[in-house]
């Protein structure tokens, strides 16, 4: 039984009705003992409404003959009766569920779109294919089990995106068993639309998902808003149109999910986005579709559209609009009809939170429509230009927003925070009954509302309700006067900015204004003061007061003013830059977040000033660049540098600088976007990894180039094997390149030192020194050969014989060695550079035999692997002399790691599809392969995602590599960086750190066992 999790405490409250009170524990009396009693009213107690709640397990105990017989139970049961009556009737219709959600290994962390897929269809695949009524019933009963368990999770204090996530996956996954099943049945009445005859059933449909469902923003008691459409025009082959198939498609889809039945329904439909609204057809071809909004789409179809999403059916329909509506969406250049459009829109709104009042959390004054809208509309504004805007779900598209400069982060926090506060509220009260509203009970019934949110005091709940409103209300009103980026001029800013204020007042400002350590801001400002910046007392004042607002919105505003002083400090000419930064409110705000948030990049800025003209560059917001990009643009760059006439040694030093530009400029993009949140984890290891290579790529060859004008190039080419994070693909900010030398062998005579061996290793001594090499730039990469035979005691270079011969011995010899940890580290091996035929040749000949030529014995080396986690975990972990180690501690990045490995290990003899040297993809193979249970992978894949994410985090914070969490005032920031917003986001984030290590734990103690 999973453990409940922490629920912030509030002070017991009385029964309103003690008399009925009394009845029901008296009631109840005859099914517990006198101690669970107690536990029950002490429960009933804390519980968001006391008298909801003992009504709720009263009736809970009618139903199912008996109190629960377990405390979490108790617990559970009580926690939801007293916030739901909607969640109390589905127990008291069916206990069972009970358990099965209090007991979910879901509980604690949010179920997948997949596995729910997944469940759907192996239950419908055992219906009979006409039995309709079978499928209502699964899709509803289903559809209860996972509400109790959602339900328990956001009265346990899920984060509000997993909650709101799960039940759209929820609505996605049932939407696309409805299609799969009746295309199935239409199919076998119609038979196959033309063209898709061998497709699997579904093909040619889509189910766009819009609104709250398409950010995967969904609510308990939301509508689902859809648009149905298919693929070309044509007839089936029973000679029925795709119109007419697809129609009565969309028309059982509907009812499969809308109709009630005594079962309930699963989510209502709402079709009105759809083109011509309900005068139009309820399905539309991807043509049709087209021609509709090209020719009659308005303002608000765009604002609906920026939310669309292919979710259920077949995607690729959906993203096949999408693409044809992406000019009528995103328009690149903005008229003055279409901001009056989007001022109309905004007036609608205003007009209608006037007349909603202030007790309508979705459409009143300050409420959460004028928090989308303010999103959706600077989206549409500015995602015309700037592709990275294009984000569908509100918190993201706010941090977007803030990183392409068009939000200030002051503000991005105030509508964050507003927009979870209200968001909550509204979960809670449309839980209590299951009815689609967004109104506040009235005054004198909110006390229980203010006790699910987690207030004791009903008066701090509306403090901060009341607040919030006020905040959004205020940004709500100047959306659109925005466009001007007008900085308005902050009394007390002006005066902490100002060199002649007494520094008592200034150092009182500072403290109020968040800043925690005032000698040293003033010092930073003071310094500012001395060059030509804003900050001088002849500067712009408002120039200056936009920069310390920029500051004082970042995670740590007391470094970001440091770097900005160190920064000015670092220019021979400070004004020409802080003159753009004036102008450009873009870049500052993207400087000062930097500053503010990493000590890495801030420390390269300082390096290197001349890469702020990198983030005045378009293609700084470029979100991803494959290899072949990489190799293209430097290519481009140092062409013209490859000049003979000037001799070689200056060529290859110009080219060697211009490297290490390109990687600052590239690393600088990449961590850009990946503070910004719009790339995901794998992006930025693929990318980093991509840079790599092709930065590797370019040293062997300028080290070949040099090596043949000294005559000492060897007959063939090295072959560069990379290991660890860069065989996996899974480079990070710090990561070192782990790299192993081989050399073909001398023919007939492979066990001979090679002739040139020298040549080789002069070679890989070059190309170690080009990577490593200290220039005014910096270097491009560490380098680590201790993977290499025999480690540091071995040869900088092997033949790939005496490779064959450590790893696998040959006929009648033993290996040199083949110890666990070196087989693990082959698993990592991937060609990277220089002779690729060689690599083909020492796969085959040596990881195929050394990894994958004969089963292992399973329970050995589990033995092996258990006993080097422990290991490491004691050793390196040092958790209980440092604190939490996220790579090597328990529940850690190795746990992750290592359980991949073990499955590798001991199945990859018999399945080749999880040889893979990359981690995030051999868990995805092993789980497609049967060898990992869902369970497990889904622990093990987003404890990597998540561990990985932090690691990433630490390492972009610090310029030097970090293995344990900070503490105090550090774990704050921290978790700000990581995107915990509102009150206290350590304990957050903690809470959600022990789960996950201990998910990962508990499945590599499954996996390796």
């Amino acid at each position: 039984m999973n453990a409940p999790a922490p629920v912030p405490p509030v002070e017991p409250a009385p029964f309103r009705a003690e008399a009925a009170a009394r009845e029901r524990l008296a009631r109840l009396a005859a099914r517990a003992t006198p101690a669970t009693l107690e536990r029950l009213t002490a429960l009933c107690a804390r519980a968001a409404d006391p008298d909801l709640a003992l009504a709720g397990v009263e009736r809970y105990a009618d139903a199912a003959g008996a109190l629960p017989d377990a405390p979490a139970l108790l617990e559970a049961l009580v926690l939801v009766c007293g916030a739901s009556r909607m969640v109390a009737s589905l127990l008291a219709r069916e206990p069972a569920l009970l358990r099965r959600a209090a007991g979910s290994r879901r509980l604690d962390a949010p179920r997948g779109e997949d596995e729910l897929r997944r469940l759907l269809a192996r239950a419908a695949a055992r219906l009979d294919p006409d039995d309709v009524p079978g499928l209502h019933r699964l899709l509803r009963r289903v559809r209860t089990r996972e509400v109790v368990r959602i339900a328990l999770r956001d009265l346990r204090r899920a984060r509000m995106s997993e909650v709101t996530g799960e039940l759209s996956a929820l609505a996605t996954a049932c939407l696309d068993a409805a299609i799969r099943f009746h295309d199935r049945r239409l199919r076998a009445r119609h038979g196959a639309p033309e063209g898709l005859e061998d497709r699997e059933p579904g093909a040619g449909f889509c189910a766009l998902a819009m609104g709250k469902l398409g950010a995967r923003e969904l609510n308990f008691s939301s509508d689902v808003d859809v648009i149905y459409v298919y693929g070309p025009d044509g007839t089936t082959a029973g000679g029925v149109t795709h119109f007419a198939h697809y129609a009565k498609l969309a028309e059982l889809v509907t009812e499969a999910l809308a109709k009630p039945t005594d079962d309930g329904f699963v989510f209502r439909v709402d079709l009105n986005l759809r083109p011509d609204g309900r005068s139009g057809p309820i399905v539309n071809s991807v043509r049709a579709a087209e021609l509709y909004y090209q020719s009659f789409g308005r303002s608000w179809e765009r604002n609906a559209l920026v939310k669309a999403r292919p979710a259920a059916g077949d995607v690729a329909v959906g993203e096949e609009l999408l693409r044809w509506l992406e000019p009528f969406v995103w328009r690149r250049s903005l008229d003055l009809e279409i901001v009056a459009e989007i001022q109309a829109m905004k007036a609608r709104i205003d007009a209608r939170a006037g007349a909603e009042g202030r007790d309508n959390l979705k459409l009143g004054k300050g409420g959460i429509r004028e928090v989308e809208f303010f999103v959706s509309a600077l989206q549409l504004l500015h995602g015309g230009k700037s592709r990275e805007l294009r984000e569908r779900a509100v918190l993201p598209a706010l941090d977007r927003l803030l990183f392409a400069g068009v939000v200030p982060a002051r503000e991005r926090d105030a509508l964050a925070d507003a927009y979870l506060f209200l968001r909550r509220a509204e979960h809670r009260v449309q839980m209590e009954d299951g009815r689609q509203t967004h109104a506040l009970p009235p005054p004198e019934e909110r006390a229980w509302l203010a006790r699910a949110m987690g207030y004791s005091s009903l008066q701090r709940f509306e403090e901060q309700l009341a607040a919030h409103r006020e905040r959004v209300a205020a940004l709500f009103a100047d959306v659109l006067g925005r466009g001007a980026e007008e900085v308005k001029l902050d009394p007390e800013l002006s005066l902490l900015a100002d060199p002649t204020v007494p520094d008592e007042r200034r150092v009182e400002i500072a403290l109020r204004r968040g800043l925690s350590d005032p000698d040293r801001a003033l010092a930073a400002l003071d310094a500012l003061g001395r060059r030509r910046t804003p900050f001088a007392h002849s500067g712009d004042p408002v120039a200056a007061v936009a920069l310390l607002q920029e500051a004082l919105a970042t995670p740590d505003p007391d470094q970001a003013l440091g770097f900005l002083a160190d920064f000015a400090a670092a220019l021979p000419n400070a004004e020409p830059y802080f003159r753009l930064l004036s102008q450009n409110h873009r870049v500052a705000r993207l400087l000062l977040s930097l500053f503010g948030t990493s000590d890495f990049l801030s420390k390269r800025f300082l390096r290197h000033p001349e890469l702020l003209d990198a983030l005045l560059r378009e293609d700084s917001v470029v979100l991803a660049k494959g290899r072949d990009a990489f190799q293209l643009e430097l290519e481009a760059r140092l062409a013209p540098l490859a000049r003979p006439a000037e001799g070689l040694d200056q060529s290859l030093e110009d080219q060697l600088g211009e490297l290490r530009r390109y990687k600052n400029e590239e690393v600088l993009r990449i961590a850009v976007h990946d503070i910004a949140g719009a790339l995901p984890l794998a992006g930025v290891a693929a990318q980093l990894s991509d840079l790599a290579e092709v930065s590797l790529e370019r040293c062997l060859a300028l080290a070949e180039q040099e090596a043949r004008e000294k005559g000492r190039l060897p007959q063939h080419r090295l072959c560069v094997i990379a290991m660890g994070k860069l065989g996996g693909r899974e480079l990070g900010y710090h990561s070192d390149l782990d790299l192993v030398f081989l050399y073909r062998s001398p023919p007939g005579d492979e066990a001979a030192p090679h002739s040139s061996h020298g040549d080789y290793a002069r070679l890989a001594q070059r190309l170690m020194s080009f990577l490593q090499m200290p220039l005014r730039e910096g270097f491009l990469w560490k380098i680590d050969t201790r993977l290499r035979p025999s480690g540091n005691q071995g040869a900088l270079v092997t033949s790939a014989a005496g490779f064959a011969r450590y790893h696998v011995g040959g006929e009648g010899v033993a290996p040199v060695r083949s110890q666990l940890w070196e087989r693990q580290a082959l698993l990592r091996a991937r060609f990277v550079a220089g002779d690729a035929a060689l690599f083909e040749e020492v796969q085959a000949r040596v990881l195929v035999p050394a990894l994958w030529s004969r089963p292992a014995d399973p329970a050995q080396l589990a033995h092996e692997i258990r006993r080097m986690r422990e290991r490491i975990e004691a050793e390196i972990g040092k958790e209980a002399e440092r604190g939490p180690n996220p790579k090597s501690g328990r529940g850690g990045l190795i746990d992750v790691e290592f359980a991949a490995q073990f499955l590798q290990l001991a199945h990859g003899h018999a399945h080749p599809s999880v040889r893979t040297p990359s981690t995030p993809v051999a868990l995805r193979r092993l789980r497609e392969a049967g060898l990992l249970a869902d369970a497990e992978h889904q622990a093990l894949a987003s404890g990597y995602e998540f561990l990985r994410r932090l690691d990433l985090r630490l390492r972009i914070v610090h310029d030097y590599t970090v293995d344990h969490l900070p503490q105090g005032r550090g774990l704050v920031q921290l978790a700000r960086r990581l995107g915990y917003y509102g009150e206290d986001p350590s304990a957050r984030f903690q809470a959600e750190y022990r789960r996950v290590t201990a998910e990962v734990r508990a499945a590599f103690d499954e996996v390796v066992r």
